[in-house]
Order: structure tokens, then sequence, then C-alpha cells
């Protein structure tokens, strides 16, 4: 494994009795016979690039016979700084092509027919490709998604600050499969209340922010595999732009249609950079060559995605919204491809017109927002007076008669008539429906509480067990709307 920047190895070759004419002309045969591209050829230095299979970047290879020992260099083309020893192969197989050809000693060669034994058209095709892109469209390993190549620079650094501030977190305390919800609040999560008042950057650091190692795994490889594609076609500033655009879409899609909902990651931003790949495609903007097999797999990738996007737990707001925003986005930058700093200008202005709109429409609703905070505060009051209502029933079961009577009446059947109370009051605000469903629950359960203590208070009373068969037809009811109003609460 060679290691550099970028990522090269050499080996030098003797003569061993040959001409240096006869050195050039067993040099093109080998670089031939291996299926290498020559792209230059002089006096003194021959040029060629390897032709790797499943699109990964390549390496240029350097012959060099100027000095008494030629050399052969081998670096990698894409600049990355290891190359798990393809370098180093590629001198070897050269070396071991070359003592074959050597030993066939050529008769008087002219310099035209070293021309002429290559393949005129090779050098041609190149120059043309030279100045389209390169069918880049796998890595050398999933430790090569992490490393900035040439062409493949902004999406490895975006995928380091995912994972540093992921492992950061974990270090922190925040659990590493399922972090606690206020754990993704405290450390930038997109949340409603605190987004709208005041905390913007919560569009863009929810970005950031991933949900459980799982979470963070997939979102890296789908953009991993979504920069392979994009970053060779765009600007690093404008890739860089476009990803952010589509996560504060994103966030804001998030932020517009969930009432109440903590959100987080990268997906958003993601999807949005697939939609702009899928115009491309559709397009025929990128000039990449991709199989059936490759488009088919993207195409299918995103339909599965947007699919599984409304499901429990999902943010399938901030999918779909990054999503449209990267069409949209990508549908700019293929009619103004001609003026590519007009297109990103059109963008940007598009962004923070919907950024300041959506979020004026979003400050309109902080009375909503400010209710639910009020309804969770006061919900500390239901708590206190049902702790005091149930040890009003428990505590004096020994004491003297009167004082049981007194503390049933006056203490438990009272709060449960306040909590009663309290639910119907704040059942008023402008809440969501989920919170009004259990507010209904909750008014049940404080009825059937009285109704024990009521009935409770006459066992008492008039001294005898009567009471104690629909005591516990109560007490049974209460148990199973108990569990009914934790399961709501769960979900």
């Amino acid at each position: 494994m060679a290691l550099g920047l970028p990522a090269s190895f050499f080996q030098y070759i003797p003569f061993n009795n040959l001409s240096k004419l006869e050195f050039q002309h067993t040099a093109i045969r080998c670089c031939q016979e291996l299926n290498w591209t020559i792209i230059t050829l002089d006096d003194n230095e021959i040029i060629a690039e390897t032709n790797p299979a499943n699109g990964t970047w390549n390496e240029k290879i350097k012959i060099n016979f100027q000095g008494s020992d030629p050399l052969i260099i081998s670096t990698s083309n894409g600049k990355q700084i290891y190359d798990r020893g393809r370098n180093k192969l590629n001198t070897e197989i050269f070396f071991e092509q070359f003592n074959i050809f050597r030993k066939e000693v050529p008769t008087t060669i002219a310099t035209d027919c070293i021309i002429d034994s290559l393949n005129a058209s090779n050098i041609d095709a190149f120059q043309k490709n030279e100045a389209s892109e390169k069918v880049i469209t796998s890595f050398y390993s999933p430790l090569s998604i992490l490393i900035p190549v040439k062409n493949y620079f902004i999406t490895p650094i975006l995928l380091s600050i995912n994972g540093f501030l992921f492992f950061i977190m974990f270090f922190s305390g925040v659990r590493f499969f399922s972090p606690k919800t206020q754990d993704i609040i405290s450390w930038g999560g997109n949340y409603g209340p605190l987004t709208i008042d005041n905390e913007w950057w919560r569009l863009l650091s929810s970005c950031f922010i991933h949900i459980g190692f799982i979470h963070l795994v997939a979102n890296c490889f789908a953009l991993a595999y979504v920069g392979l594609f994009l970053e060779s076609h765009l600007k690093r500033i404008t890739y860089l732009s476009l990803y952010l655009f589509c996560g504060t879409i994103a966030s804001l899609t998030s932020l517009y249609w969930n009432d109440d909902l903590v959100s987080a990651g990268a997906s958003g931003a993601i999807f949005g950079m697939y939609g702009l790949l899928i115009v491309f495609l559709t397009t025929k903007t990128i000039s990449k060559k991709l199989n059936s097999n490759t488009i088919f797999f993207i195409v299918f990738f995103v339909i599965i995605n947007l699919l599984g996007s409304f499901k429990e737990g999902i943010d399938g707001a901030a999918h779909v919204g990054g999503f449209l925003a990267g069409i949209i986005f990508g549908s700019i930058y293929v009619v103004l491809k001609n003026h590519r700093s007009r297109a990103l200008l059109l963008i940007t202005t598009i962004t923070i017109t919907a950024v300041v709109t959506i979020g004026f429409y979003c400050t309109q609703k902080k009375i909503y927002i400010y209710d639910i905070l009020e309804y969770r505060s006061r919900m500390q009051e239901f708590v206190d007076m049902e702790k005091m209502a149930l040890e009003a029933y428990r505590s004096y079961s020994g004491d003297n008669k009167e004082d049981v009577l007194y503390m049933i009446k006056e203490r438990g059947i009272y709060y449960w008539d306040e909590n009663s109370n309290l639910i119907k009051e704040l059942d008023q605000l402008y809440l969501p429906k989920k919170i009004h469903d259990q507010n209904k629950q909750l008014i049940l359960y404080c009825l059937l509480r009285k109704q024990v203590y009521q009935l409770g208070y006459k066992k008492i009373k008039e001294n005898t067990s009567m009471y104690d068969g629909p005591i516990g037809a109560l007490n049974y009811k209460i148990e199973r709307l108990l569990k009914e109003i934790e399961k709501h609460q769960k979900e």
C-alpha cells in the first residue's frame, strides 16, 4: 500500500542492453498489452492511464527514460492519500510484461514506426474525453468514502462532520443506538417550539445530528453514493451550497408540517441531492454514461425510501421537502446551465425567500406552540393533585373513622374534581388532536377515581361490604384506562 498526497509508487527499470529507442518501443507494447490508454509520447517520456473496472478512480503511469536508469511512476489519479497497493501492482505487472517483451530484440526501429505502433485513435479519444467527466461510479473500499480526492472532496468532509458530531455526542453520554429525545434537542435537533423561538440555526444544525448509529451509517452511505456522481459535475462551492439549501428547505418543511416533532438527520439534504441527480440524469446534463442498472438502482432507491418516509417515527415531510427542493434546484440549474453563477444566485434567492416566508408563517403559529408549552407546564399541577388524592384514600385507612371520611371527601374527591376541571380548562387551548383525545381519557380517569372514592366513603360510613364488587369493577376499568393512556402517550 502506498501513502502520499496523492498516493504513488515508483520503480527503476534497467535498460538491459536495450537502446533508448528499443526501450521506448518495448514500453509502448507493454502499455498496449496491459490495456493502458497512452496519453502522450515523446522522446523522453510516455504517459498513460489505467482502465480499471467497476468505475473506480484510475492511476496515471509515467515512464521516463531520460536518465541512465528508466523510471516508472504510478500515481493515483483521484488524488487519494492511500491506494490499497494498486500503484505498486501497476509497476510490478509492467515490469513483468517488460521482461517478456525485452527478450524479443527488434530489428531497426524508426521513431515513426514507434508512433505508428500506437493506436492513434486511443490518443484522440483520450483528448476528446479529457474535457468530459470521468466515469467514476464506485469506491476503493468502504473506508475510501471518507477520503477527500479530486472530484470527490466536499462529500467526505460532510461525512466526517456527521461522524465526528455523532461520536462527540456518544462520548458525552448520549446513547449509541437510541438517543433520548431530549439529547437530540440539546444537540441541535429541529424542534418547533425552540426553532421558532429565535433558534433558527436548528434548521441547519439538525442536518448534522443523527438519531443513533444505524441512522448515521445509512445516511452516510446514501450521501457518499450520490456525491460520487454529482461532485464531479458541480463546482465544490455549488455542490456544498445546494446540499445546505436542500437541507434547510427539508427542515423548514418539517417545521411547517409537524406540530410537535423532533427532527434530525442528513436525510432531507440527501433526498435533495438525489432529486438533483434524477433531474441531471433525465435531462442528460451529466455526461457520464451510466448503465441502465445504475440508473434503475438510483430511481428504485429514491422511490422505496420516499414510500418508507411515511412510516411511524420517520420525518416524511423533511424527506419530501428536500426531494422537491432538489427537483426544483436541479431544473433551474439545467435551464441556466450556461450561466451557472446566475443559477446559483436564483437558487439562493429562492431558499432565502422560503426561509423568510415559511418562517413568518410558523411564527404566527407561536400561540399554538406556546399553548403546548402551557399545557405541559400545568400538567404538573395534575400530577401533584393526583398524588394528594391517592394519599388521601390510602394513608388514613387505619385512622379514626371520621378522619378517614373527612380525608376521602374533603381531599380525595375534592382533588379529583379539581383535576377534572383542570383538564377541561386546558382542553380549551389550541392543541393537537392527539392531546385532545388524551384529555378525554384523563377526564374519564378522574371520574372513575371519584366514583371509587364515593363508594369507598359509603362503605366506611355504612360499615358494609356490599360496595366491594362495584369498587373492584371500577378499579379494573381504571387499570385498563391507564394502559390505554400509557400506550397513547408512547405513540
